[in-house]
This record gives structure tokens, C-alpha cells and sequence, in this order.
């Protein structure tokens, strides 16, 4: 049976684009998406959310490679620091005793 109310949700997405509120009122979101992946398939392209979201995944795949590089680096720094540190200590407690 058919509902005879329509929620916010609905309203929204007619304002946004009526064609599309009415394809799917007709057709069906499943169906929708069946048409739209058969013809991207003829069509030879890759679906652009998918495509977008591996776009996304290099993304953060290399950016998460350069942060852990440079993560890598400050602790390098640090331990030589620490060791020059330590090295001038010792040089400068052997200097006072002798």
C-alpha cells in the first residue's frame, strides 16, 4: 500500500533535484542503482563513489607513510640530542675531575 504522508527527507530531496525524487518514486533506489552501474559498465567507467573512495584510501595510505616518516625522523633527532647531551656531560664531569 502506498503511503499518502510525505516526511522531510522526501521534501529535501525533491527542493535538491525533483527528476531524481521522481525516479525513484517511480523506479526504486535499488533499481536506480542497477541502472546506473549497467550503464557505467556498457560505458566502460568505474563508479565514481568507488572511484572517489579509493582516490581516498591512496591518499591516506601515502599521507600515513610520510607522517610515520617524519615521526621517524623527530625520534631519530631526539635520541641524537640525547646522546650529544650525554656526551658533553661526561666530557665536562672527566674535565673537572682531572
Amino acid at each position: 500500500m502506498e503511503r499518502k504522508t510525505i516526511s522531510a527527507h522526501e521534501i529535501n530531496k525533491y527542493t535538491y533535484c525533483p527528476y531524481q525524487w521522481y525516479y525513484e518514486k517511480l523506479y526504486g533506489r535499488k533499481e536506480l542503482r542497477r541502472l546506473h552501474q549497467e550503464r557505467n559498465e556498457a560505458l566502460g567507467l568505474e563508479s565514481s563513489a568507488m572511484s572517489n573512495f579509493a582516490r581516498g584510501l591512496e591518499y591516506h595510505k601515502g599521507d600515513y607513510a610520510k607522517r610515520r616518516l617524519i615521526g621517524l625522523a623527530w625520534k631519530i633527532c631526539l635520541l641524537l640530542l640525547i646522546l650529544a647531551l650525554a656526551a658533553v656531560y661526561f666530557w665536562l664531569k672527566s674535565g673537572m675531575n682531572g
